[in-house]
């Protein structure tokens, strides 16, 4: 039976070989489920211009999620020509080896020497000394990072809590 919610998560040192292929993690193999997840990744540059993988299920639920218009705005237009334009579908083999689309090999700053890191519902790989620059910010923002989350997640949950209010009032 499948859990209900893929968590990707770690940090692993990967190297592409001359193929262009990446050794998926064997911990990141064992919690894809194809049931759940699909049998695929689906590769885009991240927001952060690095290679994202999300599995293929996973991806596929975020389209859905995307309202569809007959006129689009220019910029959300622009977003998914982007988006999607520039998006791959990639199995991984036997060996648990996935090839990085030549695409996104062209499109980024992507090495051999490659870090992939797990990000709640996709990995993204990052060029191993790119990653230990990007960390020790992260780890040096920690507290002030931690510290906004909290507010936003207070503010979520004050706009959940008056909806809900609001809810009520229309009832009454």
């Amino acid at each position: 039976m499948a859990s209900k919610t893929l968590v990707l998560y770690g940090e692993y040192e990967l190297t592409m070989d001359e193929k262009n292929r990446l050794v998926l993690p064997a911990e990141v193999r064992r919690a894809l489920e194809p049931e759940r997840d699909g049998e695929a990744f689906f590769v885009v540059i991240g927001v952060n211009q690095w290679p994202w993988l999300y599995p293929e299920r996973g991806y596929e639920e975020l389209v859905s999620r995307l309202a569809n218009e007959m006129s689009p705005g220019e910029d959300k237009l622009a977003f998914e020509q982007l988006r999607f334009s520039m998006a791959d579908k990639v199995n991984w083999d036997k060996q648990g080896r996935l090839n990085v689309p030549p695409q996104s090999r062209r499109r980024t700053p992507l090495g051999r020497e490659i870090t992939m890191i797990g990000v709640k519902d996709h990995l993204e790989l990052w060029n191993r000394p790119d990653w230990e620059i990007r960390r020790e910010y992260l780890f040096s923002k920690h507290t002030e990072l931690a510290n906004k989350q909290r507010e936003a997640e207070q503010k979520n949950q004050a706009n959940r809590r008056n909806g809900e209010d609001q809810g009520k009032n229309d009832q009454n």
